[in-house]
């Protein structure tokens, strides 16, 4: 009996042993065998899409077109020798043109239950990591702070869409509902603001009411500024949440806005800060100068033409100057000039025609202002104190 007992135990003991060997080695197998599927997922992986992505900057660009890559719209500051084709600020998402054909990546629909991903991207070097996230209105959102732009891709490899923001939490765009979206922005053109404006100088500064920004000096006929409601005369200051110092910020700021696209101008407008929505259109073939129109510095509501050839012609050959077209019941020079006058002179310049008139007065607003005109067959000196000359 007691044999037998230690015979019962010793075969219990190896069943045991056999058991644990068992268990050892199966997961030591798989291990072995994730370890191995994780290295050829990799490989995978990369070998597919590592012609498809663009490290620009801290971020990435995924190719949609052989010729076009997919950017977060917040990356593009980083974009250095990549044309910008298209930016929508509503979908943060940039369009560039490739300086080299790379391997466009088709976009699945995704798995309304998946809820872990795999993350192409870019950590100096191609990485795969494996993520946590959920979908919500359009967007998958990942636990953890990726590179913009890089690619998501579900378990089964296929590819969903591309981070456009960086956080705690990081949003994922799923691209293959906007398809139709980002065939638009290829196409777009390049947006056309219907102006044409000068840096405020220290020169404009005293005459000006702002310390800096640019002043439109001409409106396009018919073009998106005009239909806003903007002006000759009018400040710029900012555009959307760009402050504008100079002509340059305006230019750069326009270089990442199509036709199409609304923007907001922060205006000074007779003294007064307005924000003016404008629509930005394509730029036509031909444009269509506006009529003169006085620029600023210029005496409050006077409003002088070149000589009409309906009063030339019963002036002597000698007399030459501007044309008082209209005196406005708040001008500064309401009972000094008449309508129908022609202003000769200015502090005793020569005034030929609208540009001589312009540049005199640029330069004499501070000061009274002499002006000799031509009345009813005889010339007479008036004065504009500095005070009305505004």
């Amino acid at each position: 009996m007691f044999t037998n007992k230690n015979y019962a135990k010793s075969i219990i003991y190896l069943v045991n042993l056999a058991l644990l060997i068992l268990i050892f080695n199966s997961e030591t197998f798989c291990q072995e065998t994730s370890l191995k599927n994780f290295k050829n997922n990799f490989h995978m992986i990369h070998q597919k899409f590592a012609n498809s992505i663009t490290p620009i900057g801290n971020s990435v660009g995924v190719a949609i077109d052989r010729d076009f890559a997919i950017v977060p719209a917040t990356a593009i500051e980083e974009v250095k020798n990549l044309s910008i084709v298209a930016l929508d600020s509503r979908l943060n998402l940039a369009i560039v043109k490739l300086n080299t054909e790379k391997t466009p990546v088709t976009f699945s629909v995704q798995e309304s239950g998946d809820d872990v991903f795999i993350l192409y991207t870019f950590f100096e070097n191609p990485a795969i990591v494996l993520v946590k996230g959920y979908t919500e209105d359009g967007k998958i959102k990942i636990e953890g702070k990726y590179p913009l732009g890089s690619l998501l891709l579900s378990l089964d490899l296929n590819p969903i869409g591309i981070i456009t923001k960086a956080g705690a939490i990081s949003e994922t765009l799923i691209i293959r509902p906007i398809y139709s979206q980002i065939s638009k922005l290829i196409n777009r053109k390049p947006g056309w603001l219907g102006l044409q404006a000068q840096t405020i100088g220290e020169d404009l500064k005293k005459f000006l009411s702002a310390p800096e920004g640019i002043v439109i000096t001409n409106i396009y006929e018919g073009g998106p500024s005009e239909k806003a409601g903007l002006r000759r005369g009018d400040i710029i200051v900012g555009a959307d949440d760009i402050k504008i110092r100079d002509l340059k910020d305006l230019q750069n700021f326009l270089s990442t806005k199509f036709a199409g696209e609304k923007i907001n101008l922060r205006v000074i407008k007779d003294g007064s800060q307005l924000t003016i929505p404008v629509l930005l259109e394509e730029s036509p073939f031909q444009v269509l100068q506006t009529k003169p129109l006085p620029l600023i510095p210029t005496i409050k509501g006077l409003i002088v033409t070149e000589i009409p050839e309906s009063s030339r012609r019963y002036l002597p050959k000698s007399i030459k100057g501007v044309f008082v077209r209209k005196i406005e019941e708040d001008s500064s020079a309401l009972g000094i000039l008449k309508e129908e006058d022609i202003i000769v002179e200015v502090n005793r310049k020569p005034i030929t025609n609208i540009k001589d008139y312009e540049d005199t007065l640029a330069q004499a607003l501070t000061k009274d202002l002499l002006i000799l005109v031509y009345r009813k067959d005889s010339f007479q000196y008036v004065i504009i104190p500095s005070q009305k000359a505004r």
